[in-house]
Parts: structure tokens; sequence; C-alpha cells
């Protein structure tokens, strides 16, 4: 009888079970983005040296435990954070240099696309210096991390380019400058105004400004470069 009533009741159950599991992975889903938030938070205001996984908890509204559960060690999390990071920038542009569109157009919507992500996370270039300058060890694992998303940014510039030299569009650039002149430009945007800032005091709305003219002055720098 028992049996013939678990045979009865196993669609419910199953269902039920379903239920809980969905649930359970969408607990585990908002926990994790949780601490990940702050996380990020914690190591672009602080660095990695001077961050606690104890704090990173407290904000996460977790206990110390779950996020050991989740990342097991600060390494982990900041590895994560980080590729976080290299995935929405190489996502920002990356549909664009997929489209058929003309070199120089891509060219201009990378360059853009990069300052405005920038300009969405104007602690991140700080960060990223100051670890590669105080932790040989970060330095080192930056070619496994952003590696994969850089080359292949590189190799679709360099495919194209090629072809726009050939067809007399642009002049001959190697692919590595063009990408080094735009990083370099766009990030020294946001490297220079705190410095800025202490000696001439705060811009306000003249920074935002600034910036809006900077990066106009960026594409037309690059893009000079580029036309024959």
């Amino acid at each position: 009888m028992l049996l013939i009533k678990i045979i009865l009741y196993l669609p419910q159950l199953t269902k039920l079970l379903n239920k809980c599991v969905i649930m359970k992975e969408k607990e585990d889903i908002n926990t994790e983005q949780a601490i990940m938030e702050a996380a990020e938070k914690e190591f672009l205001d602080k660095g990695y040296t001077l961050t606690k996984t104890t704090e990173i908890a407290r904000i996460a509204g977790v206990n110390h435990a779950m996020l050991h559960y989740y990342f097991r060690t600060k390494d982990n999390l900041f590895e994560k954070v980080f590729q976080k990071k290299v995935a929405l920038l190489a996502n920002s542009f990356m549909p664009k240099i997929e489209e058929e569109l003309p070199f120089i157009e891509k060219v201009e919507y990378i360059i853009k696309a990069h300052f405005d992500f920038l300009a969405s996370n104007p602690k991140l270039p700080f960060f990223v210096l100051n670890e590669f300058l105080t932790n040989k060890e970060r330095l080192d694992k930056f070619p496994i991390i952003a590696g994969p998303a850089i080359r292949s940014i590189l190799e679709k510039l360099n495919a194209e380019m090629k072809v726009a030299i050939k067809n007399k569009e642009i002049c001959a650039v190697d692919p590595v400058h063009l990408l080094l002149d735009i990083v370099s430009l766009n990030v020294f945007a946001f490297l220079a105004h705190p410095i800025i800032e202490r000696v001439a005091g705060s811009f306000g709305k003249e920074y935002h400004s600034l910036l809006t003219d900077k990066r106009v002055e960026n594409v037309e720098i690059i893009l000079r470069r580029l036309r024959p």
C-alpha cells in the first residue's frame, strides 16, 4: 500500500525536488554575485594586499565560511574578479569586430568602447598598475588571464588590417603598436586625473566635459595615423 502511494505521488515529489534544486541554484548565483561585487569594490578601493576576506564577507552579507565555500582563497576570488573585468572589456567591442564594417570604423568603435569602459571603471587603471608594480607574480599571471582575449583581438585586427592596407584604405601599421596606442592614450586620461585635480583643484562638471573632449581627441589621433 505504501509503495503504491509513493508511486502515485512520485511525479509531485519529482516536481518539488526539481523546484528545490532550481531555488538552490538561484540562491548560489545570488550569493556568488554578492561576494563578487563586494570583492570588486574592496580590491579596487584598497588593492589586493590590504583587502581582507572577512570584510568582503561582511559587505556581501555572508559569513566567512560561505565565502571560503564559493571561492576557497583570496587569490582565487581576485582572479575571478579580474577575469570578469577582462571579459567585460572584450565583450564591449568583440561583437563589432565580427561585423562586416570598414576597418577604420571598427578601430573607431574599439577606441570609444575602451574609453567608455574605463569611464565606467575609473579605479581600474590604478589598481592594475599598482598590482603589476608591487606584485611580480600578478604580472606573470596576466598573460594567462587576459592573453586569450588580447590574442583573439590582435589576430582579427591583423587579418583585417592586411586587407585594408592592400586596398589602400589605411597606412601600414603594426597591430600591436595600434593596440598599444589606443590603450595608452585612453588609460592616461584616467591615470592623470587625480594628479591634475590635486594641482589645479576639483574639476566638477568640467572634468566630465574634459573626458568627452579627450574621447573625441583620442579617436582623431589614432585615425589620423591610419589614414593614407
